[in-house]
This record gives structure tokens, C-alpha cells and sequence, in this order.
């Protein structure tokens, strides 16, 4: 493992994750920005180029309007400790108010995208890459620096239900990396005895320190509703898994909100697991339901429709935490109606999803 000296990040914005991601010709004139900027308010130059001190094979450039450093670059999940960097990466300041990493578009012939931050890697991708308003809530990315002099790219959602991607008791200074609030962006200095380490073998906590504790945020996320402080509340007094802050953060968007809601109407706020039983209604007459993801985000899973079912609230817990078995698309079943069907066991007891024709036509 190597020791980590720094960490820069940013949490992303809708404009950050549309323009990574529009089509070509999206943009009038040409082919529009093609980076993700991190404002100098909140990490300056003096940082950036402390950042860069030491890094190996780092070069260092006077451009037009301030310093750039190219410099080789690692990527969590992906690469190992002894591997030999696959790939280069260039940030510079693109204008008196920001430092930019360049060339992060995906649809583009000079696109050099962050290997981690690639689809390939499980990055998340817009469900419409014509919409801009398709960033995941909570999706951060981050550079890491080492006494090993290298500089490593990792990448997680914030989304008050995926862990954190750290290990161990962290130090305080940490906190300041796993707010949510959009456009977030800052960095984070370590001390010789903060002990924090990279473990790029470990995809899930490739951060580490000492201990074998792992974290959740208890931000507070609409799509999760009053359910996750209910959890919180039992979990302060029995769980041993430990809430990493105590502050609820509001600034946080419905992800995706409009594709849930589509989906909900297509199965007219049913459960497609146990129908109508367990149903309540909200206070607008129509039965409460939540969308729950087959894969979890935190995993590799997606937000597009195919990894999506619409769920009542004890299900979508009894899913998170509970035996669940049997989650296989493949063995999905359809019926001469076009309906699909995966029976599954959750805690030892079976259950039946049922898919409409236009659902399971994603799949």
C-alpha cells in the first residue's frame, strides 16, 4: 500500500457531467467544453502546484493563462501498486477562475477520460445525454497523492446509501470530502500520522486506515425518504456500522427524479414485488412506493430503467438489508403476455418480481 499525501476533489455538477458526456454537435460553434473545472476559490495554485510537488515524471508548463502540469496517472480499481502508468493526464488553468483536467468528453477524438472515471471502469453515464440535468446526486471524483510519487484517480457516489470508499478509523480532516452539496470541490492536506493509505486491490475501500469500520453519510436524500433516518436512529445504537457525520445536508436533488417517476406510473405506484399489500397511501390520496436498484450504484449498477423496480418501503429496506438471493436477469422468465417474472428468496423466503412489456424491453 502507499501512504496518500493529498486528496483534491470535486463534486460534480450537471454542467460538469453533461458536457463529459454530450454528443457531438451539441454545442454551437464547436464542440464545447470538454472539461471538469474546479474553481481556484476553493483549491488555489500555490495548492495545486504543492499537489504536484514531488509527483514523478510530472512536467510543468507555462500556458496562456497560468501553470499546467501533464504527469502520469494511476486508476483506482483498475491498476495496481507496481503497474506502469497507461495513460497521461493533463490539468491547467483554463482561466483566472479555475483549474481544468482536460480532454474528459467522452464522445470525442482527443477524449483522454480518466481510465476510472471511464464507463468501462463503472462510472456512471446519463440515461439521455441530450438532458442536463442527468449527474447522479453525490457523484464525486478524486486525485490522490502518494509518498510512492505517483497521483491515483478514483470515484464514488455520495448518495447517503453506498459506503464511503474508506476503511479504518480516518481523521478529521477527511470530512470535508464526503459532502454532497453540488459542486463541492476542495483539498485535503495529510498529516505524517493521519495514516491513510491506497489499497488499489480493494475496489470497494480503496482508501484505508487503521481498523476494519466502514462508513455511510448521513446526508439526507429524498429518494430515500424518512426510512434512512429510521435506520440512522438503530443504527447509533446497535449497528456496527458507524454513521460518518451527524449533519443532514438538504441541498440534494432527486436523482433522476423524472425516470423514477415515469416508472412509477407505468405500475401505477404498485409494488412489483408484492402489489398492493404492505400499500399506504401519501396524503395526496396516491400509494407511497420507492425505486430500488437490482445492482446498488456503489457496486457497478447503473440508474438506467433496467436496473430500476418500484418497491414499497418495507420491501426496499427488506432488499438493502436482508439475505437476498437470486437477482439474476438473465433467469428472467416471460409469459405469454409479455410479462417477465425472477423469482427470488429474501431472507430464506420467496418472492416473485414481475416486469410489464415495457419494462422488461430495457432489460
Amino acid at each position: 500500500m502507499e501512504k496518500v499525501k493529498s486528496i483534491v476533489y470535486r463534486c460534480l455538477t450537471n454542467a460538469d457531467f453533461f458536457n463529459i458526456n454530450k454528443p457531438p454537435g451539441m454545442e454551437s460553434g464547436g464542440g464545447g467544453q470538454a472539461y471538469i473545472d474546479f474553481p481556484t476559490s476553493t483549491v488555489s495554485l500555490e495548492q495545486w502546484s504543492n499537489f504536484f510537488s514531488g509527483v514523478d515524471e510530472v512536467k510543468i508548463q507555462q500556458e496562456t493563462q497560468g501553470p499546467s502540469w501533464t504527469f502520469p496517472i494511476y486508476s483506482l480499481k483498475l491498476d495496481k501498486t507496481n503497474d506502469l502508468a497507461s495513460q497521461e493526464l493533463k490539468i491547467y488553468q483554463r482561466r483566472p477562475q479555475s483549474v481544468s483536467i482536460t480532454s474528459q468528453k467522452l464522445l470525442s477524438s482527443r477524449s483522454n477520460r480518466v481510465r476510472a472515471w471511464h464507463p468501462d471502469a463503472g462510472f456512471p453515464v446519463p440515461i439521455d445525454n441530450t438532458d442536463r440535468t442527468q449527474c447522479p446526486d453525490g457523484l464525486i471524483v478524486y486525485l490522490v497523492t502518494t509518498d510512492a510519487r505517483k497521483v491515483w484517480a478514483g470515484w464514488f457516489l455520495n448518495d447517503g446509501t453506498t459506503p464511503l470508499p474508506i476503511k479504518g478509523i480516518p481523521p478529521q480532516s477527511i470530512n470535508s470530502m464526503f459532502s454532497s452539496i453540488e459542486g463541492n470541490s476542495g483539498i485535503i492536506n495529510f498529516r505524517d500520522n493521519d495514516n491513510i493509505y491506497i489499497n488499489s486491490a480493494d475496489k470497494n475501500y480503496p482508501l484505508q486506515s487503521h481498523g476494519e469500520e466502514t462508513y455511510i453519510s448521513a446526508i439526507y436524500n429524498p429518494v430515500n425518504d424518512e426510512s434512512n433516518f429510521i435506520d440512522t436512529l438503530f443504527n447509533n445504537d446497535s449497528s456496527s456500522r458507524n454513521v460518518f457525520t451527524k449533519e443532514y445536508l438538504n441541498m440534494i436533488r432527486v436523482r433522476n427524479k423524472s425516470l423514477v417517476n415515469n416508472l412509477k406510473r407505468l405500475y401505477d405506484n404498485t409494488c412489483q414485488i408484492t402489489g398492493k399489500e404492505f400499500a399506504f397511501q401519501k396524503k395526496d390520496g396516491i400509494d407511497y412506493t420507492e425505486a430500488h436498484h437490482l445492482i446498488p450504484l456503489g457496486e457497478g449498477g447503473s440508474d438506467e430503467i433496467s436496473n430500476l423496480i418500484v418497491v414499497n418501503p418495507l420491501i426496499h429496506r427488506m432488499l438493502h438489508h436482508a439475505e437476498v438471493e437470486g437477482i439474476d436477469l438473465k433467469n428472467i422468465r416471460v409469459d405469454s403476455n409479455g410479462y417477465g417474472h425472477l423469482t427470488i428468496k429474501i431472507n430464506k423466503k420467496q418472492y416473485t418480481i414481475t416486469w410489464t412489456p415495457e419494462h422488461l424491453a430495457s432489460i
